[in-house]
């Protein structure tokens, strides 16, 4: 089987779906498909860093386009680096022939990435395959980026109806995002629901004071509540923030922010703002040290926006509960999230605005014994190794693929 992937990020970047592109097409390839990857030469996170045009990367062969590199600070800038994937994209989707590809996958992240690809393979008959990771303008309204009724607005509905309705068929990562697909004219029988799996190459396994990454940043014995990953306005941090205000006299309490994002420089503001010394902030972390700075945290935060159930997929859940973490979420409910943690003792969950709950929680959470700790994670870590084992959900993704094309 010869697959073209379409995804802006892709290996060696760092960003969720360059992550899970990678080893989806890697898998891929050592079941002897041949896959060709059009990607962009900027970096996710950080637009300087630039890779090269032409690479083959464990028998992948990537073609990365140049675009332009103002990365994320402004939206102006963002919005001209998607365009200029896009366009560029146009010319080259006119290589993707019948004869040359049996099946062409796609993501949702940029917009129109899926729309320019789609429309390029229909009148083909190539096999269109649509990852749905986050949905757009959906997302977007709900995060108050793009006004309900807008032009943009309608106007992004119109081609995700367009996509949703003719992609041969959809990955969906949970049944939220399924149902909501098929409302907007999805066959259900096409739409696939299989989650994404932890990223971490390795997991961490040694004890609580011994971890490099908390000896290094000097956590000492402090409850350390992470939040790892991107800082977006899909991510609300506010609760989390007001939190850590409301414990700055608790000693034994250390907020660590690792990632960056657009709302990084507003942990930042807010903790210059209160002179918090409870809050730390560290870069992303390279894949080979993630299993480190996770395995440094006594809970792992994930967050979902309000509104956003069935529009996006907070993943960050089954790397946490796949090392052994006990979770903090703060979202709305019901969820995929709320689903998992409904059935597993000792998470903590709130809805957002509930600072004052959340800091009671995390009060009595501090209280517990090293061992009740550690059996909710390994309760944590148990489901996660039934339900979503990387090997076991790339296999299922690989057969639903090979199940498309014809013999």
């Amino acid at each position: 089987m010869k697959v073209l992937i379409i995804s802006q990020a892709f290996w060696p970047d760092t960003a969720s779906v360059a992550q899970h592109m990678t080893d989806l097409a890697e898998e891929m390839v050592k079941n002897g498909h041949s896959i060709d990857v059009f990607s962009s030469r900027h970096a996710y996170e950080n637009s300087k860093d630039v890779f090269p045009a032409n690479e083959v990367h464990n028998g992948i062969s990537i073609r990365r386009i140049r675009t332009t590199g103002f990365g994320k600070k402004m939206v102006i800038g963002r919005l001209s680096d998607f365009f200029s994937f896009n366009s560029l994209l146009f010319f080259r989707m006119r290589r993707a022939r019948k004869d040359r590809y049996d099946l062409v996958l796609c993501t949702t992240s940029p917009p129109l990435v899926a729309h320019i690809a789609l429309k390029a393979v229909l009148s083909r008959k190539i096999p269109f395959c649509y990852w749905a990771m986050d949905l757009q303008p959906e997302l977007s309204i709900a995060s108050g980026l793009i006004k309900d009724g807008s032009f943009s607005a309608r106007a992004l509905t119109r081609i995700g109806n367009f996509i949703i309705q003719h992609s041969s068929f959809i990955f969906a990562l949970d049944v939220y995002m399924k149902d909501y697909l098929v409302r907007r004219g999805a066959i259900a029988d096409n739409v696939h629901v299989v989650p994404v799996w932890p990223v971490m190459e390795k997991i961490y396994e040694g004890g609580r004071a011994e971890n490099p990454f908390r000896i290094e940043n000097g956590f000492g014995g402090k409850t350390v509540v992470m939040y790892s990953g991107n800082h977006s306005y899909v991510h609300p941090l506010d609760t989390l923030l007001q939190t850590a205000l409301a414990l700055r006299e608790e000693k034994d309490f250390l907020f660590v922010f690792i990632g960056g994002g657009v709302r990084k420089k507003d942990v930042t503001a807010f903790k210059e703002k209160n002179g918090l010394n409870n809050i730390v902030q560290l870069p992303y972390q390279p894949r080979n040290n993630i299993h480190n700075s996770l395995g440094a945290a006594d809970l792992q935060v994930v967050i979902m926006g309000e509104g956003q159930v069935g529009f996006t997929h907070p993943n960050k859940v089954y790397g946490a509960m796949f090392i052994g973490k006990p979770i903090l979420y703060i979202g709305p409910s019901p969820s995929h999230i709320t689903d998992i943690l409904s059935t597993l003792k000792g998470n903590l969950s709130v809805t957002h605005g509930d600072a004052g709950t959340l800091t009671q929680q995390l009060l009595q959470f501090g209280q517990l014994p090293p061992d009740e700790r550690e059996a909710i994670g390994q309760r944590n870590a148990e489901y996660a190794r039934q339900h979503f084992y990387p090997a076991v959900l790339k296999e299922r993704m690989l057969q639903i693929l090979e199940a498309q094309i014809e013999p």
